[in-house]
């Protein structure tokens, strides 16, 4: 018997629309979807390597209980209700001795259950919630909700007359509901784009101008394009009469980047900036791409402010062919489902790196060095237990070693993932999570949203949301959870008048688009203004115009660290599907064809990458590349052998063994990935 289904794949953070061939119970194929407005037939790499993640042989199955030390890798299967039993019995416990905020709740990235994890803790009562916000989209969040209230997506459906990818790479990961395909329609149908990025990327070789600029000085670039555009009179007058605050206190303040002091500290041409600059700036529309590259250094937050004011002071908020603010649809979703408005005043007050990262506080999440401080020194109070739904923690984030005595001390983990990761082999109960085919959804996304069906099931493997709520009935959660996933999902739904089974049938329903909302409603600020001068950051202790705190100024030896997503993984994901990995068999180093000479290494040899703070380091292979500067080396991310033992597997070529927790990001404690000063050694064994 063969069926055929429509869903969105979740293999990255794209939400392409896909056809999927069921044969006897079993899926027999996945293509894209032709009739997705979004994807339009475009299906990538990962995509297609869906179905053999699904049917993967090293998938857990059954929920396991450790026996033997952490990281042994021993366990012993156990069925689901003494897993859950022990899990709720753990968190009660601990509740009643050292209060909720004794349990911190986890997560990797969003896999449209986010709201979930929220939502759980939430209702339990803690306010430690722990994820890669800080690193990801969340700066770009508060960054523009500082600024003008809401949050944009770049409107590729109006083909921009001028794109800038910053910090963005969409041939590699679509991310947000903004996929690759739409920015590269927009280039064949007339668009300019300019890409912004340390690398030579396949999207900067499709670019008119490839700005190539020094890690972590983004900010620098934006604040001296922002000088040349007030300069020249290239900004919009009547948006910045009318609707702007602090135009006056930006021009004296920008006037210091001049365009030789830019292009000393970001290593970018005068006339290139000059060329992109203008070319923005007098396109009738223009649109910003922004990625993780630009979140993930100590000027993260200000760099996003910046390229934001850019936009504003041009004309391009909320502006066919721009920045366009989202409309979110009307269900029970991001905003309203998570409950923030359960946790008592009392108990947010106790988020864990409040005090130190206001703005990060803000959105409900915590900074990953707080909590392993928490559980290490029992400062501000003790941290006993981590749930961690879908994060292979000791991959993800920065000082992997900090991370790993963690985990090591404190009293009580649960890992719920596809596959025994290193986390995972640290985790006293381990509970087997399904892929996005085994799993109903509602895709929730800036332009659409859409049902994501569960086609498929693997033994006794359980969504995250299933999980959660059986977690939340053991724990007398119940009133606020569901005896189904069905059941919430018809929750969620009922505002725009459909539940779950019609909502399938439908499969995709667009948001309106509305333009220029801010010309009758104002912007959803306190004052109703674009703020480019910011009062309330101000008040906070922050800067009110968008600062640079220099990166790596000056340097005598070694070079500066950068890194991005591959097409062939997403984050530490993949590593083990055979057909992505063969693409991508080694953690790879990019070095310029000068440093490697300089250096004495050759193409394909092992190198060891270290810092003067760790001597170790880790075991990279050599790519030689003029696609890079000198003076910088480009990394693969996040890398782990789920082929080798615990001890290695994790350590040996995972570039956070060497990041730290410093420098980071004062508004959002962003770590500063792409910056760090990075030394280079041949290593002994080539092998």
């Amino acid at each position: 018997m063969v069926s055929i289904f429509k869903s969105i794949c979740r293999m990255c953070h794209g939400g392409c629309g896909v056809v999927i061939t069921l044969k006897n119970g079993r899926v027999q194929s996945i293509i894209g979807d032709k009739d997705n407005p979004n994807s339009k037939g475009f299906i990538c790499l990962k995509g297609k390597a869906s179905i053999e993640l699904l049917y993967h042989p090293d998938r857990l199955k059954y929920p396991m209980k450790r026996v033997g030390k952490r990281g042994g890798g021993q366990f012993k299967t156990i069925d689901w209700d003494e897993a859950i039993c022990i899990v709720a019995e753990n968190c009660i416990s601990y509740r009643g001795e050292y209060g909720a905020e004794s349990m911190v709740m986890c997560q990797g990235t969003d896999r449209n259950y986010q709201e979930w994890i929220f939502r759980f803790a939430n209702t339990f009562g803690t306010p430690n919630v722990l994820g890669p916000a800080h690193i990801c989209f969340y700066p770009r969040l508060m960054a523009s909700i500082f600024t003008f209230g809401e949050f944009t997506f770049p409107d590729f459906e109006s083909v921009p007359e001028c794109i800038v990818a910053w910090g963005s790479n969409k041939m590699n990961g679509s991310s947000d509901g903004v996929v690759g395909i739409r920015l590269l329609e927009a280039v064949e149908n007339g668009s300019q784009l300019v890409v912004i990025d340390p690398k030579r990327t396949r999207l900067a070789e499709k670019a008119k101008y490839w700005l190539q600029i020094k890690p972590g000085t983004d900010v620098v670039l934006a604040l001296g394009m922002i000088n040349m555009i007030i300069q020249n009179e290239w900004f919009d007058k009547d948006f910045v009469n009318d609707y702007t605050v602090g135009f006056d206190e930006l021009r004296e303040y920008a006037s210091e980047y001049s365009l030789e002091k830019v292009s000393n500290i970001t290593w970018v041409p005068p006339d290139l900036i000059e060329k992109v600059t203008h070319m923005y700036a007098r396109a009738n529309s223009a649109a910003f791409d922004l990625g993780t590259g630009v979140t993930q250094n100590k000027n993260s937050f200000d760099t996003i402010r910046s390229v934001y004011i850019i936009s504003g002071i041009c004309g391009n908020i909320d502006e066919p062919g721009g920045d366009i603010i989202w409309q979110p649809s009307n269900i029970i979703g991001r905003r309203k489902f998570p409950l923030t408005e359960h946790l008592s005043e009392k108990q947010a007050s106790k988020r864990l790196g409040s005090d130190k990262y206001k703005i990060l506080a803000m959105t409900g999440w915590v900074p990953p060095e707080a909590v392993w401080d928490a559980i290490l020194t029992k400062k501000p109070y003790p941290v006993k237990g981590i749930l961690i739904f879908g994060s292979n923690l000791l991959t993800n984030y920065a000082n992997s070693k900090s991370i790993y005595k963690a985990l090591q001390q404190v009293d009580f983990s649960l890992v719920t993932d596809l596959f025994l990761t290193p986390t995972a082999q640290m985790a006293d109960i381990v509970l087997p999570a399904s892929s996005w085919l085994e799993r109903d959804q509602i895709v929730e996304f800036n332009s659409f949203i859409a049902a994501r069906r569960k086609i498929a099931q693997v033994d006794d493997c359980k969504s995250d949301e299933e999980i959660i709520n059986l977690l939340a009935a053991k724990m007398g959660l119940g009133e606020y959870f569901w005896n189904s996933v069905e059941d919430a999902l018809d929750f969620k739904l009922k505002p725009i008048g459909y539940n779950w089974k019609q909502f399938v049938e439908k499969s995709y329903i667009a948001n309106d688009l509305e333009y220029s909302k801010y010309r009758t409603k104002g912007f959803k600020t306190k004052n109703n203004k674009f703020n480019i001068y910011n009062e309330g950051l101000k008040r906070m202790g922050y800067p009110p115009l968008p600062q640079y705190i220099p990166i790596n100024e000056v340097y005598s030896s070694g070079y500066i660290l950068s890194s991005g997503h591959l097409p062939f993984s997403f984050n530490s994901e993949f590593r083990n599907v055979d057909s992505l990995r063969n693409k991508e068999p080694f953690p790879y180093i990019y070095i310029h064809p000068l440093s490697a000479e300089k250096e004495g290494i050759r193409d394909g040899e092992w190198v060891i990458v270290y810092t003067d703070q760790n001597y170790d380091g880790v075991r990279l292979l050599v790519k030689i590349s003029d696609n890079i500067d000198p003076r910088v080396i480009y990394i693969t991310a996040a890398w782990w052998y789920p082929e080798l033992e615990f001890s290695e597997a994790w350590t040996k070529s995972n570039i956070n063994m060497i990041t730290t927790d410093e420098c980071a990001d004062l508004q959002m404690g962003a770590s500063n990935l792409r910056g760090i000063i990075c030394k280079i050694r041949k290593e002994k064994c080539q092998v």
